[in-house]
């Protein structure tokens, strides 16, 4: 039996594409590469939101071809954006961009089938992907971007090796009409396309019958979600969220990334009414400095920013409260020293639970690279660091919160879905990891794991990254001195 594996950058959007290509590959018969096995194929999905993400895939491809028998497939956004220098990049034998990444394994088989056993192939560009010089020249709004059913419908298998787990994908639309000024993936998914509200209610009910128990909405953009389809050009998130709820039965929703404006009265009354919304947000914030957010072009203001995490922070959730995570980019061109600290005070006067910080990459082609006032590379680095501390500082706090509410009144833990094997404290146990609906990471020893799926578990101790739901004295000791 033919092996693959395939190598994710990214976003959730190129995770679920993953899964589609996973079962397609194992519906041919194909099954995943195991440790230490050497793959006959490996598909590399490729992310370029910065120049470094596509330098890293590109290493990545030429990683999987050392063992000189694999052949490499190189796709998503990387391959859409620039298909010409990824054929070129050493170790990448086929490059298939995003608009053919349904038909992707037909294309490559095809081509397999053509010259032979996994015969010889070096950067071939396989389906309609445009060149580098056609992207400059038509601008992405103007151009034909097909969308088939297949793109978003995970067909009905239950997936082994990479991507299979309890936790489900739903990707509900493609694309981006935004045009942010440090970001080219408008290039590389197109302008917002959406899959209409009944398919994607009848694409939940087959995971569900899967046995996936939490779905996770996602796209490259979802809160422009339906305003493709819809007679007024308004987004129908809601609607789509409402019709979920009302007609499938899977036990937790939880939605991706959101502008604050995105996070509006109707689902924020949603999330209020129904438990089976996860209390979980993630915010794509970019900065809460209202200069930056002019210069990156954002469609909200900071004072948005305020109104959204006050709103949500007062939504009913289990204990720990509601879990708001937000993307900050950090030096960007203009943002000085004095505009840095601002917004440090900023963020330390309002209500969240954990900042993703990036230092601003430049990505060649995006007007960001050509505004005034660059910051240095070392200075991004520092204001990064200072940024994490101050998120990480956040989220021990919550736990150390958490733990002493547990303690004092008995309150549970929200039900936690158990996803894979991790390390615990105690080596002579095994341990697994899991998340709460308001996403509170939680480990657990493999004798409570039973317990820990139901409503009832017990809170031992708090570590700055989870909580440890277990009985050992022992592990408490070890996880009460992480926290101090």
């Amino acid at each position: 039996m033919r092996k693959y594996s395939l190598k994710t950058l990214g976003c959730k959007a190129n995770l679920y594409d993953s899964q589609l290509i996973e079962a397609e590959l194992q519906k041919r018969g194909w099954s995943a590469a195991g440790d230490g096995e050497v793959a006959d194929l490996c598909v590399v999905n490729s992310c370029t939101v910065t120049d470094e993400a596509d330098k890293q895939s590109r290493r990545m491809a030429l990683q999987a071809s050392s063992g000189g028998t694999t052949r490499v497939v190189m796709t998503g956004c990387g391959a859409e954006v620039d298909p010409e220098r990824m054929a070129g990049a050493g170790g990448i034998d086929y490059v298939v961009g995003n608009q053919d990444k349904p038909r992707l394994v037909d294309l490559v088989l095809e081509q397999i089938e053509a010259v032979g056993e996994l015969g010889l192939a070096k950067g071939l560009v396989l389906g309609g992907v445009a060149t580098y010089g056609e992207l400059l020249s038509r601008h992405p709004m103007d151009r034909e971007w097909a969308m088939p059913e297949s793109a978003f419908m995970l067909p009905p298998v239950h997936l082994q090796g990479e991507t299979g787990r309890r936790r489900g994908f739903l990707k509900v639309q493609e694309g981006c009409n935004s045009f942010c000024t440090y970001c080219i993936i408008p290039y590389g998914r197109g302008p917002g396309r959406s899959l209409a509200i009944p398919a994607l209610v009848e694409n939940v009910r087959s995971l569900v019958a899967q046995g996936i128990r939490e779905l996770v909405i996602t796209g490259t953009n979802i809160g422009e979600y339906g305003a493709d389809l819809s007679a007024d050009g308004l987004p129908q998130l809601e609607a789509l969220v409402e019709r979920l709820l009302a007609e499938t039965a899977v036990e937790r929703i939880r939605i991706s990334s959101l502008d604050p404006r995105e996070i509006g009265p109707r689902l924020r009354a949603l999330y209020a009414a129904n438990p089976r919304l996860c209390a979980h947000f993630h915010v794509s914030l970019q900065s809460p400095h209202p200069k930056i957010l002019r210069l990156m072009k954002r469609k909200y203001g900071a004072d948005d920013a305020v109104e959204c995490l006050e709103a949500i922070a007062e939504l009913p959730a289990p204990i720990g409260g509601v879990y708001a995570g937000m993307d900050v980019i950090t030096g960007f061109p203009g943002e000085s020293r004095e505009d840095f600290e601002w917004g440090v005070e900023r963020l330390r006067a309002l209500p969240w639970t954990r900042l993703h910080v990036f230092p601003y990459s430049e990505r060649e082609g995006t007007p960001a690279t050509r505004l005034p006032g660059a910051v240095d590379p070392s200075e991004r680095a520092r204001r990064a660091k200072a940024l994490r501390a101050l998120s990480l500082e956040r989220l021990q706090s919550l736990h150390r919160k958490v733990l002493d509410e547990h303690r004092a009144h008995g309150r549970p833990l929200d039900r936690i879905l158990v996803e894979s094997a991790v390390k615990g404290p105690n080596p002579d146990r095994a341990y697994v990891g899991g998340y709460t609906s308001n996403y509170l990471r939680v480990v657990m020893a493999v004798d409570s794991a039973e317990a820990g799926e139901g409503l009832k578990n017990r809170i031992v101790s708090a570590a700055p990254e989870s909580l440890l739901v277990d009985s050992s004295q022992g592990d408490v000791a070890f996880l009460a001195r992480m926290i101090r």
